[in-house]
């Protein structure tokens, strides 16, 4: 049994916050509506993946990285870590490329306004 891939997950987690804390990207910016949306996001993976595990379209892989903790038929442990950090990597880069995307309109309108 390791805990080297759950590591990794946490420990990228760990480093999205960082950087989330840094900017006040998504979470500290607004944290009641981060995590429900977070957690919606949650909820609609873990069920898309418990569904394929039904139907027999998803099953675990063997890794030696990977703890062999199942929290259910086929769901690793980790998973439930990855699809938290998905859900949490897809927010920040969304609200970063929104928070670019705002600057550069800006930038753009005062270059407008300031050639006229």
């Amino acid at each position: 049994m390791s805990w080297l891939y759950l590591a990794a997950i946490v420990g990228s987690t760990l480093c999205m916050a960082l950087i989330d804390r840094r900017w006040r990207l998504f979470l500290f910016d607004r944290p009641g509506y981060a995590v429900a949306v977070v957690a919606a996001g949650v909820a609609f993976f873990l069920t898309w993946d418990l569904v394929a595990i039904s139907l027999a379209i998803y099953q675990r892989g063997e890794s030696p990285a990977m703890t062999g903790i199942e929290v259910a038929h086929e769901l690793p442990l980790e998973e439930i870590f990855f699809v938290v950090f998905f859900c949490y990597l897809t927010m920040v880069v969304h609200a970063l490329a929104a928070t670019l995307l705002r600057r550069a309109s800006r930038t753009s309108l005062s270059r407008e306004s300031v050639s006229r």
